[in-house]
């Protein structure tokens, strides 16, 4: 008796089969289903090369096919087809419903197997053994069926890179990510400037001026490549990365604060030991520090972390400027406004340039540097501001599928894997590719019979 409930979970149409002949059965040595599928007498036939309907029936043929059911069942199906004959001497035989034609694996499971793929945690390998087939098969199977084109560009834009040494010639790939749409819009193998160039040149003018905000770090290049092929967008400083650099700078403060009370360390003196264990509490923003007490070890003392704040600045009025300037920038990032930035901005930049504090220079020279773009940070778009913070994340995603990668230096495979995995429905293509991703390799030359002889006897 035929399973229905079988048929349909494998998505063949019952209405193609003959339903008095097909049967199921199980096989108690391998434990699959078998599934001896005949298909109906066709009511009309036409050849496909000459269009007559003066067509016999040559014969059958028996296909065995694959699949595996959504409850992990391996299944074998044995498709009886008719093998016809046309008047004009063409064989053809009747249409598979359950795989494509020269293929012993159903469509079903070539389903299954793509879909696994979008989670970026497996590797070819691992859902090779999942399914039962072969590594080489699942590789070859995505890029036959994957091959995705970037996507257009979006109000937002986000750029940042991704270190990939063995995978792109230049070390690193460049993201372009859309935060409105939470998808990549594509990965590009290099991030140099002439590269960018030539890349966004072949992208047309009226969709270039659809882009409204480009988010970026600090990398000049990409503000160059921007202003020059994105003529029309506002160009952003991500704040993240701008904080980060002011937090460099106080850390060097901070160190040499430290390295001045070194020489106490042999008389007992807890000075640097309380800039060396406590050095995070300087970093913390001011109002996430407790007045909980908690023990200093060294002293034997309970203490708040606000009053270990405190009595570190306590003891250097340089540090304690420091301290108070950066803690001054940090707020101007979470409180102003894109009517307020630039004047609060130009204040910012006079106090930190009155301090005379020379670990403060780079960061000076970097508000000045990209003072336009930190003031366009504080522009927002459907309430938000404009930051690098949802790239950021799906840059860890990017460095998890190069992770399982295993040094894959086939940057065309990797970069479908990625946005396949990312972006949410994907398409797959609805025929195979004629070509597959994978690159030739040099050619073997002649093989020298002699001297594979002569070692033998040597």
């Amino acid at each position: 008796m035929l399973d229905f409930e079988l048929l349909k979970k494998s998505n063949i149409k019952a209405d193609k089969i003959n339903l008095n002949k097909s049967f199921t059965s199980f096989n108690s040595n391998t434990c699959n289903l078998i599934i001896e599928l005949f298909l109906k007498k066709e009511e009309s036939v036409k050849c496909p090369v000459c269009d007559s309907s003066n067509v016999h029936i040559k014969g059958s043929r028996t296909n065995q096919i694959k699949s595996t059911t959504l409850d992990s069942k391996n299944v074998i199906f044995n498709v009886h087809r008719r093998v016809y004959k046309c008047e004009c001497g063409y064989s053809f035989t009747q249409e598979n419903p359950v795989s494509y034609e020269n293929r012993r694996i159903s469509i079903q499971k070539e389903i299954m197997i793509l879909n696994a793929l979008r989670d970026k945690t497996k590797t070819y390998s691992s859902v090779a053994k999942e399914y039962d087939v072969s590594v080489s098969y699942v590789v070859n199977l995505f890029d036959t069926k994957v091959d995705l084109r970037r996507l257009s560009l979006p109000t937002v834009l986000c750029i940042d890179e991704v270190y990939a040494k063995r995978l792109v010639k230049n070390s690193y790939c460049c993201v372009l990510y859309a935060p409105q749409w939470r998808k990549i819009v594509d990965v590009i193998d290099s991030r140099r400037k002439f590269d960018l160039i030539d890349y966004f040149s072949r992208i047309p003018m009226e969709e270039k001026n659809k882009v409204e905000f480009v988010s970026m770090d600090l990398w000049d290049s990409y503000r160059d490549v921007m202003k020059k092929c994105l003529p029309k967008a506002k160009i952003s400083a991500d704040p993240f990365h701008v904080v980060k650099n002011l937090v460099q700078c106080f850390q060097k403060i901070r160190i040499k604060v430290m390295y001045r009370y070194k020489h106490l360390k042999q008389e007992g003196s807890n000075y640097y030991w309380l800039y060396k264990k406590f050095w995070k509490f300087l970093l913390t923003d001011l109002s996430k520090l407790s007045d909980e007490p908690i023990k200093v070890t060294k002293s034997g003392m309970l203490m708040s972390k606000y009053g270990i704040v405190e009595n570190m600045l306590s003891l250097d009025p340089t540090l304690a400027l420091a301290y108070e300037l950066k803690e001054e920038y940090r707020n101007f990032v979470a409180t102003a406004s894109i009517d307020t930035a630039l004047v609060e901005l130009d204040t910012l930049i006079s106090k930190f340039k009155e301090s005379r504090i020379k670990e403060y220079y780079p960061f000076i020279h970097i508000m000045e540097n990209w003072h336009d773009e930190i003031i366009n940070s504080f522009n927002k778009m459907n309430n938000h501001k404009i930051t690098n913070g949802p790239i950021e994340r799906v840059n860890r995603d990017i460095k998890t599928i190069f992770g399982i990668s295993f040094g894959s230096t086939n940057f065309k495979r990797v970069r479908n894997r990625i946005i396949y995995s990312i972006n949410e429905n994907s398409p797959i293509l609805a025929w195979r590719k004629s070509k597959s991703n994978k690159r030739l390799g040099k050619a073997r030359g002649k093989y020298n019979t002699k001297k594979y002889f002569n070692s033998k006897k040597g």
